[in-house]
């Protein structure tokens, strides 16, 4: 099938959608939920998908909130391409990362390849993946086998003003920060803090030193390291020398080898912290790695090329900004196959990520245009992917080229 004969249909068919589509984000907009408690986005997402005909399996992965739609090909074997949505939200601040807007691009991408899947190889699915916000909702399911028949996986992201593409990108460079989440719960010994002091352990004071070793280190770690945390206990009163105290840091960095190195050595210092008062260290929160997003040029070149089919305005690339200072679990994915997530604009002006600013700008009617023109970029590009070998073929080349 020649890119003339789907080009028009899978436009035409996302118009003929783009109501339901706009309804869909503001739903889920007005109804933020946080990891794996996404009941109302989910069950809205997929029986839309069923609605219009997809095969639904729901709770896919063992992940209640995770669901699968598939559409199979009437134009034989081929390979299986997958549209990544996400609908989780911020806690307190909603949708300030906009995935409202990840949800309806990919739904409506759907939506699209669907006008054309009668004469096309292969399989579509439209993955729904939950939890991106922390909780590795991919990654559960990938260790789960949801995307063992996955061939290519393409997504999208708002990214405050701009649409860029990062179709050049160095070998060994990476498109996002690789992440861990750590917690440390601290016990110590309750006391009274003025008639009896030296009678307690202040796990207060192990927190405390936990976040000054970790400011020491700062200067020996590498430019592109990030680690950040808040103490989450910090005692009951004053005048009772804290019995337990907690703190929870996020640990970035460029590649996931250098971020154990990190690990390595925050975890030393936290539990020296615990050896310097005599507080006992527990770290009971399982550790979620968020890979690295791996470059695949060779689909950001090919969406990128449909997001210029369909006239979206597409903004020049600042050099060295290829990818995102930010983690997502899209990285695991990405690190098992050539994947892609679109980056688009949702505001004339920029706005911060993870803020009150965005999460007003992911209801907008500039950002609901925007999200509508990159399920059309997504479409075409999966149908593209459907029909050309030649295409998958050095998709897979740069994946293998790039290694894990």
């Amino acid at each position: 099938m020649e890119k003339s004969e789907y080009l028009q249909p899978v436009i035409q068919a996302i118009d003929a959608n783009r109501e339901e589509l706009v309804g869909i984000s503001l739903d889920i907009h007005s109804h933020p939920e946080l990891n794996f408690q996404e009941h109302h986005a989910a069950k809205l997402l997929a029986d839309t998908l069923e609605q219009h005909g997809f095969q639904v399996e729901r709770g896919v992965g063992g992940v209640e909130t995770a669901f699968r739609g598939t559409l199979e090909g009437g134009g034989g074997d081929g390979p299986t391409v997958a549209l990544l949505a996400e609908y989780d939200a911020l806690p307190e601040i909603g949708h300030g990362c906009g995935h409202n807007l990840i949800a309806i691009s990919n739904l409506g991408a759907g939506l699209g390849v669907q006008a054309a899947m009668a004469n096309l190889p292969g399989r579509l699915v439209v993955l729904g993946t939950p939890a991106e916000e922390g909780g590795g909702g991919k990654n559960r399911m990938i260790d789960a086998g949801v995307f063992d028949d996955v061939d290519i996986s393409l997504s999208s992201h708002p990214s405050s003003n701009l649409t860029v593409f990062g179709t050049e990108a160095a070998i060994d460079e990476t498109w996002s920060l690789a992440m861990v989440r750590y917690r440390f719960d601290f016990y110590g010994k309750a006391a009274h803090a003025a008639v009896a002091p030296e009678a307690g352990i202040n796990a207060l004071n192990a927190v405390i030193h936990t976040f000054n070793g970790i400011d020491s280190m700062r200067q020996h770690l590498r430019p592109d390291t990030r680690i950040h945390g808040i103490i989450t206990d910090g005692g009951t009163a004053p005048n009772v020398v804290p019995e337990f105290a907690s703190a929870d840091f996020i640990l970035r960095s460029r590649d996931r080898v250098y971020l154990n190195e990190i690990v390595q050595k925050v975890v030393a210092i936290a539990n020296g912290a615990a050896t310097m008062t005599g507080a006992r260290l527990e770290m009971p929160t399982p550790n979620v790695m968020y890979e690295d997003v791996q470059p695949n040029t060779t689909l950001a070149r090919a969406v990128e090329s449909n997001a210029h089919a369909i006239s979206m305005k597409v903004d020049p690339l600042i050099p060295g900004r290829g990818g995102s200072g930010a983690s997502t679990d899209f990285g695991n994915v990405s690190h098992r196959m050539p994947s892609f997530a679109m980056r688009f604009a949702v505001a004339e002006e920029p706005v911060p990520g993870h803020s009150r600013l965005l999460t007003a700008a992911a209801k907008s009617p500039l950002a609901q245009e925007s999200a509508i023109n990159t399920a059309k970029a997504l479409a075409i590009t999966a149908c593209d992917l459907l029909t050309n070998p030649a295409l998958v073929d050095a998709a897979r080349a740069e994946f293998a080229e790039r290694g894990d």
